[in-house]
């Protein structure tokens, strides 16, 4: 009984070694070490433009002057590189005079405002090719592609995920070593709000901090009279941050230019600096630095 009590204790104990190497020495920590902190985008369900707030906040923090990254974990629906207005592919580059498969590594593309993006839509063959995996693939996909990735240095290293909390979302939120927590997009509408709260006990089971939540289109400008409209509700999402308990960051604007900003490849922040929307991505991200310096 006592050897067998034994045995079970150290094979916990080399569990929990293997862990911490893997954690802090393992080939996702090794590429990710110059980057100070790790933060990824979650949202319930699709459509709520959480890829135009990621390159957006991301724009923000540009401005602010940070160095920043984006990894666009949305395998099957990558937007990031198009809403940069980045078109190319990825160079495949080694350190080595004369290299194995595993000393290819990957260069990130680079905005005009100088945001590292990094995003299978920069390595497929052609826009309309259907990207198929399946769950243990991407899995893998999503390991591999972070670890190749020549990051550098940066401030931030932002996580475009995909919707809903499916095999991509867990892949992200067990694998990325000192991810410092989630930022959850919702939108007014009490099916999104709903939806996103089982997304938000996804990673409070997985004991992930919540960053903050943002309620994006949450109000319209009329350009006629100048009244304020709330075309899908109005305060959903900060009841939703109050119910969940976790700090509600603001309520994003709908712009009518948004949608040409995303087709042109330039971040709204940059290109109207002084809108409604660009003032309150940049409160957001002012919200979110300085919470992370407090950690």
């Amino acid at each position: 009984m006592n050897v067998n009590l034994e045995r079970e204790q150290f094979e916990a104990m080399k569990a929990r070694i293997r862990e911490e190497a893997l954690r802090t020495k393992g080939p996702l920590a090794m590429a990710l070490k110059d980057i100070k902190h790790k933060i990824a985008i979650l949202s319930g369900k699709g459509g709520v433009g959480k890829t135009v707030v990621t390159v957006n906040l991301a724009s923000a923090l540009k401005r602010r002057g940070y160095e920043v990254c984006i990894f666009d974990a949305d395998l099957h629906g990558p937007a990031v590189p198009r809403a940069l207005g980045l078109l190319g592919r990825m160079d495949v580059v080694s350190e080595h005079d004369h290299p194995g498969h595993h000393d290819l590594r990957l260069n990130p593309l680079t905005s005009s405002r100088g945001i590292k993006v990094v995003s299978v839509a920069s390595m497929w063959a052609s826009q309309e090719q259907p990207i198929m995996w399946k769950g243990a693939h991407k899995m893998r996909a999503i390991r591999q592609l972070i670890a190749s990735v020549n990051w550098g240095k940066a401030d931030f290293l932002l996580v475009d995920l995909p919707p809903g909390t499916g095999d991509e979302v867990q892949t992200v939120m067990r694998s990325i070593p000192e991810l410092d927590g989630m930022l959850v997009v919702t939108t007014p509408q009490g099916v999104s709000a709903m939806v996103c709260s089982r997304a938000i006990s996804a990673a409070k089971e997985l004991d992930i901090p919540l960053l903050g939540l943002v309620e994006n289109m949450s109000s319209l400008k009329c350009s006629a009279c100048g009244e304020k409209m709330y075309p899908f509700g109005k305060g959903e999402g900060e009841k939703l941050a109050r119910l969940m308990n976790i700090p509600f960051l603001g309520d994003i604007p709908i712009e009518l230019d948004m949608g040409q900003c995303v087709d042109d490849g330039v971040p709204l922040v940059d290109k109207k600096p002084d809108s409604a929307f660009a003032r309150t991505l940049d409160d957001i991200a002012s919200k979110l630095t300085a919470s992370l310096k407090k950690k």
